[in-house]
């Protein structure tokens, strides 16, 4: 399946339109979207980052956004608001990406440009770019929470 251009095109006008056009660049086949110099949450000791998007093969088409990569070696404030711990694994952040649906030429160039892996899965297949950014913000902004617990209670509010 392919995606939907013409809905992918519209989304990236809006993220323009919310970044500054000379941060914002994409792939000429739109499989990733890139956003340079993206605001940190004040949680973070380094204030911006790089993140790196990858636009799943069916956007628009039921299509969810899985796979966003940030820069690797991130402090953030640990639980307790006091001394700053690097993102790994327990804050859903990996140095190298933990699925086979990349390349191994492409896993080797993500680590060669020191991004990890973010895992957020955004389960919406009508959330845009900037719906997935601001999820996006709003977890690293609350990055201790519980957030498996908040999935399944919902999950079983349905």
């Amino acid at each position: 399946m392919s995606k939907n251009i013409n809905r992918l095109v519209k989304d990236l006008k809006m993220t323009i339109e919310a970044y500054d056009k000379n941060k914002i660049f994409w792939a000429s086949d739109y499989s990733w979207i890139e956003i340079k110099d993206f605001k940190l949450p004040h949680n973070f000791k380094k204030q911006y980052t790089n993140i790196l998007i990858l636009i799943p093969d069916n956007y628009g088409y039921g299509g969810t956004f899985n796979d966003i990569f940030i820069d690797t070696g991130l402090e953030v404030l640990d639980k307790e608001g006091r001394k700053y711990e690097t993102l790994d694994s327990r804050l859903h952040f990996f140095g190298e990406y933990p699925y086979n649906r990349m390349s191994k030429e492409m896993r080797q160039e993500l680590v060669r440009k020191k991004w990890g892996y973010l895992c957020i899965h955004d389960k919406n297949p009508e959330s845009t770019i900037l719906n997935y950014l601001f999820k996006v913000r709003l977890y690293l902004e609350n990055i201790h929470k519980d957030w498996d617990s908040i999935s399944k209670y919902y999950k079983n509010q349905k």
